[in-house]
């Protein structure tokens, strides 16, 4: 009987967890389906290109003005936009111009891979003209993002850095999705500007560029504080059907309608997987937040500070949570912190306008510096104190905001987040 029995658990289990399915998109807010717009006009610059090209996707029903402008660069040798194209699909209809460049003539890497900067930024500079002209969405230069999977991880942050260089706009946030390899990566990072509000996503399973070299760079862009720096790592979820994934080619959600014809050995072996939880959960909901809290300081809490909102992946059918995203901050300011030198408390928190930050295990031989930051980065108080509370009263707009209490040397003593309501 019990032998019986076994099989028959076991038939059980797989039918109950076939039952529990994905979270679907959400309603409102980052990575959900609240579009502004119908649909999308495509405009063909590149396929069989010289690696100086590109593709443009803009906003129609209705056709605006004028939009903001992102970057999509794709992964090594995929120079058909069909295998993002789901991705592609919803940054457009949320209201933006998607520049797709394409930055490889051939599939001859060795020979071409010094030069993949210069040509993924001379393929933007040619889009960014092209869409000032007459039958065109004006893109909006001041309003400039970065996006990038694989190798494209890895020149969005080659480009953040070096964009004046190459004589483009200052992007407005960047997020390298699964870069690599390590053999693609620049020497150093260290550059990487402070105001630039950054995400760099890495997966468990990814055995095409592993982990490193997303967490390479991120331990060098030591420029960059952690209130608008994150390294993001996905695990995979099997607890309902179809699973979560965690693999390097979780950002492919393919779109039939952005077939430009071209295949080649990569582009074959990628293939493109379904639109999913991932995407709504995690890189739709990343980017959508870091252009919200970089253009409006709305959303901060979906793109930064290992919150519920960024952090949480949806709910299964039955009410169990996804396996969550690990957020890892690096060291604020490039600063080393001496944690246990101090102990600080915010009261109450959160709050609307006025919060005290009260220090205790210091002695005040000499005075404590706080500086206090928006969601972005940017610092928006600074004081100085010389005792064991200080009230903070300032017209703070909601969002999340971070502390920094330095030494007289400029130390970073203990550094925390607070909410403002």
């Amino acid at each position: 009987m019990k032998q019986l029995l076994l099989p028959i658990a076991v038939l059980l289990s797989l039918f109950l967890n076939a039952q529990i399915t994905q979270p679907l998109q959400p309603d409102f807010g980052p990575g959900g389906n609240s579009y502004t717009n119908g649909g999308v006009t495509q405009f063909d610059y590149a396929t069989n290109g010289n690696g100086e090209d590109f593709w443009l996707y803009e906003p129609n029903t209705p056709t605006p003005d004028s939009a903001n402008v992102v970057v999509f660069i794709h992964g090594l040798g995929e120079t058909n936009p069909k295998l993002y194209g789901a991705f592609i699909k919803h940054l457009v209809r949320k209201g933006n111009i998607v520049i797709y460049p394409r930055y490889q003539r051939t599939l001859d890497f060795a020979a071409q891979i010094a030069s993949y900067n210069d040509s993924c930024a001379k393929g933007i500079q040619r889009a960014l003209d092209t869409i000032q002209q007459a039958g065109h969405v004006k893109g909006r230069r001041d309003n400039f993002f970065l996006l990038g999977h694989s190798v494209g991880g890895v020149l969005t942050a080659d480009l953040a850095m070096l964009y004046a260089q190459y004589g483009l706009p200052k992007p407005l946030s960047a997020f390298s999705m699964q870069p690599g390899a390590a053999n693609y990566l620049m020497s150093d990072y260290s550059s990487f500007p402070s105001d630039i509000p950054y995400l760099i996503l890495v997966s468990q399973d990814d055995i095409v560029v592993g982990t490193a070299p997303g967490t390479t760079i991120f331990n060098q862009s030591v420029n960059a504080p952690t209130s608008h720096k994150n390294l993001v790592h996905t695990y995979s979820d099997s607890h309902g059907s179809p699973g979560i994934t965690a693999t390097h080619f979780d950002p492919l959600a393919g779109d039939a309608a952005f077939d430009n014809g071209e295949t080649n050995l990569f582009i074959a072996a990628s293939g493109s997987g379904p639109v999913d939880a991932f995407e709504y959960y995690c890189t739709w909901k990343l980017q959508d937040a870091l252009m919200d809290c970089a253009l409006h300081n709305q959303n901060c809490e979906y793109a930064f500070g290992d919150t519920p909102e960024q952090h949480g992946m949806g709910n299964w059918s039955d009410g169990t949570p996804l396996r969550i995203l690990e957020i890892t901050p690096h060291v604020v300011l490039g600063i080393s912190e001496t944690e246990n030198q101090i102990s600080v408390s915010v009261f109450p928190n959160p709050s609307r306008s006025s919060f005290e930050f009260r220090v205790s295990s210091f002695e005040f031989k000499q005075p404590l510096n706080l500086e206090l930051y928006d969601a972005t980065g940017r610092k928006i108080l600074a004081r100085t104190l010389d005792s064991q509370s200080s009230i903070v009263n300032h017209q703070f707009s909601s969002g999340i905001y971070f502390y920094q209490m330095k030494s007289s040397s400029n130390e970073i003593l203990k550094s925390g987040k607070f909410v403002v309501e």
